[in-house]
């Protein structure tokens, strides 16, 4: 069961050849202000495959948009650019995947969940904050893509580690590799040139190394609050899991008291949450 180094893990995933060319482009273009609807879709068109899955999920109840959209140009109009850049970055994500087994498919369920949980627990707080939130949920835990890919048989040992001993899988990273999944996601996405912010949510999404109100950025504070309520809620409703966790205990979480969530709340946004996710899940697979 070879492991690699977190030195070798990075040099070999960080590639930024690794992310799709589509994917690159669209990054570094979203970022220059002189950046067109038509140059980013004409950069879009050239991938059919992300063309049309983002086509299928702007389509979808996720969005719940009145008319049918039939062209990324309509998309771009209608969902506006940022939202084209997060459904870029949705499909290429996936695609990051080199196996797509049962560990994979758990995995990708959890991601849209949490990004779906993300955003509804962003919802009323600002655009900005929808959007980070959906990008942190999908991606927060990229680090176990990355894991997974370069050494399978090893991370098989750390799922088989969680559910059958019961270890906390962050615990069972860092028995098998050294390191885990929080380390690896931020160093990964730092060499591919994404926002800070956003790296800022994978590495701290589980709060174990920091507290909310450590963070001088009070956006990115109520970012990784809803990333980490997000996937708290996944784990008790079994979102990516084999069952779900009755013992996680909303109401005591740190992100929920940050967030000002009032424990009255807390079932009616579960239960939307869930049906949300089983409305809107199919746009993504």
């Amino acid at each position: 069961m070879g492991v690699p180094s977190k030195e070798q893990l990075i040099k070999k995933a960080g590639d930024p050849k690794v992310l799709p060319s589509v994917a690159r482009k669209v990054l570094e273009m979203v970022n220059n202000a002189d950046t067109s609807n038509s140059q980013l879709c004409s950069v879009i068109e050239k991938d059919q495959t992300i063309s049309a899955s983002i086509l299928k999920i702007a389509n979808s109840a996720f969005y719940g948009l009145r008319q049918e959209v039939t062209s990324l140009n309509q998309a771009i109009v209608i969902l506006g650019f940022n939202a084209l850049r997060d459904l870029v970055i949705t499909v290429s994500t996936k695609l990051q995947y080199k196996n797509f087994g049962i560990t994979e498919q758990m995995m990708w369920d959890h991601s849209i969940g949490a990004a779906i949980a993300a955003k509804r627990i962003a919802a009323g707080r600002g655009k900005d904050l929808e959007e980070i939130a959906f990008l942190g949920g999908l991606m927060h835990d990229f680090g176990k893509v990355v894991m997974n890919n370069e050494a399978p048989d090893a991370y098989l040992q750390v799922m088989q580690d969680s559910y059958n001993e019961g270890i906390q899988p962050m615990a069972a990273e860092d028995n098998v590799f050294g390191y885990n999944h929080t380390e690896i996601g931020p160093l990964v996405l730092s060499e591919w040139g994404f926002p800070p912010m956003l790296i800022e949510v994978l590495k701290n999404h589980h709060l174990n190394y920091c507290s909310l109100e450590d963070f001088e950025d009070g956006l990115a504070a109520r970012a990784v609050a809803c990333c980490h309520l997000a996937n708290c809620i996944c784990k008790k409703i079994g979102i990516g899991y084999r069952t779900p966790d009755d013992s996680v205990d909303l109401a005591s979480l740190p992100s929920v008291a940050f967030l000002a969530i009032a424990p009255d709340k807390l079932d009616p946004m579960l239960n939307e949450i869930a049906e949300a996710y089983e409305a809107e899940k199919a746009a993504f697979q």
